[in-house]
């Protein structure tokens, strides 16, 4: 058990970057990717560095402004019958623009969020399948679901959808009766279709899928 641990291999990584106004708001912003990190083969999984991973979010950080507040999460689990292989997990939560007027409009991070989460995923085995409209419905459904835990995901329903195709990215909205809109982009990191972001906005407000 202890060479396992010690060893740190991992199969799966999810990495997540949520945006909120303080530390106990309900983020606006999360930002997801999903990673297999590369070994000498396959089937042996990545080691797992935190540091390294936390020196190429460090931009993000640095976007949001200083001297931000911050939550750093981070974990692994590992099993036997895995032959001691894990699953790990990263979560940043920012508590951005505190102190303005809640009018006052949100920084927007998804640029240099794409950057970083681009370097990251140079590190990870690449998935060359494109989404299908299948998958990119269930991954919205799936993103929002653990983007906010406190949403069930039974009182989502499909308000619209779009496909990039030239870019490999689908653009899903889902709502919540008389309550939250969720602009989903699949994808939104170009040629990493393990990516998403999720903005959660009013259920009147309008936003442009082309843009974000």
């Amino acid at each position: 058990m202890l060479t396992s641990l010690r060893q740190g291999r991992v199969a799966s990584l999810r990495v997540t970057v949520a945006c909120a106004r303080s530390l106990d708001d309900v983020p606006h912003d999360v930002y997801l990717l999903d990673l297999a990190p590369a070994g000498d083969a396959p089937a042996e999984g990545g080691r797992f560095d935190e540091v390294s991973l936390l020196e190429c979010l460090e931009p993000v950080l640095d976007a949001a402004g200083g001297p931000p507040s911050w939550v750093v999460d981070v974990a692994r689990s590992h099993r036997s019958d895995r032959d001691g292989l894990g699953e790990a997990h990263l979560s940043i939560l920012l508590a951005m623009d505190e102190n303005a007027p809640l009018a006052h409009p949100v920084r927007d991070l998804t640029r240099v969020v794409q950057l970083a989460f681009a370097a990251l995923a140079r590190t990870s085995r690449a998935t060359e399948r494109a989404l299908s409209r299948g998958d990119a419905i269930s991954g919205a459904w799936a993103a929002v679901a653990h983007a906010f835990p406190g949403v069930d995901p039974k009182d989502l329903y499909l308000t619209d959808e779009e496909h990039h195709e030239t870019e490999g990215r689908w653009s899903v909205g889902l709502a919540q009766p008389a309550a939250m809109r969720y602009q989903v982009q699949l994808g939104f990191v170009p040629q990493v279709p393990t990516s998403a972001h999720v903005h959660r906005m009013p259920l009147g407000e309008v936003v442009d899928s082309v843009g974000s």
